[in-house]
């Protein structure tokens, strides 16, 4: 009789305990997707910004290339794409420069470290080469009167990585 008695007194406790704890669980298990969603997202922006990096370090060593290789240099007038004064306003060249039409920059030629590499990339590197004002030397010259000059160049380059969205612009000075 007592038996009887308990169960007719039971409202349903452990259902309502179970129901309770299923959802924390859901609550649980969806927020860790969202953090490895998030997590996911994470890693392939930095993958993607690392290969426009590259790209763009690959950009730098073309255009100091072009001037180690090069004998005798073009004028640096704009005509030559690519090839550049700086301004006088003093407003920064790369961002005068459109770097999407083709007479404006130099555009890479060369592979990158692998064949497969370039079909990763939205689109390789372009570059564009500045000549600096020379600079005097210390030490003076053999000749009275005439100073040895130092010839600077700044290499500007930009690139992409796998998304058109990650563009990386890089910058050196090269001495010659």
């Amino acid at each position: 009789m007592m038996n009887s008695q308990l169960r007719n007194k039971q409202q349903g406790l452990a259902l309502v305990v179970s129901l309770i704890m299923l959802l924390i669980m859901t609550l649980l298990a969806v927020n860790s997707m969202q953090t490895t969603l998030l997590e996911e997202k994470m890693a392939g922006n930095y993958k993607d910004r690392n290969m426009a990096f590259q790209s763009g370090e690959a950009g730098l060593r073309a255009g100091e290339d072009y001037l180690r290789d090069t004998a005798a240099l073009p004028i640096f007038d704009g005509v030559t794409a690519g090839l550049y004064q700086p301004t006088i306003t003093g407003t920064a060249r790369w961002n005068l420069v459109d770097w999407d039409q083709t007479g404006q920059v130099r555009a890479y030629v060369g592979s990158l470290d692998t064949a497969d590499s370039t079909k990763l990339l939205a689109d390789l590197p372009n570059y564009i080469i500045e000549e600096m004002q020379p600079v005097p030397s210390k030490g003076g010259s053999l000749e009275v009167g005439t100073a040895l000059e130092n010839r600077y160049y700044r290499v500007t380059s930009q690139a992409v990585g796998g998304t058109a969205s990650s563009v990386v612009m890089l910058q050196t000075t090269y001495k010659r």
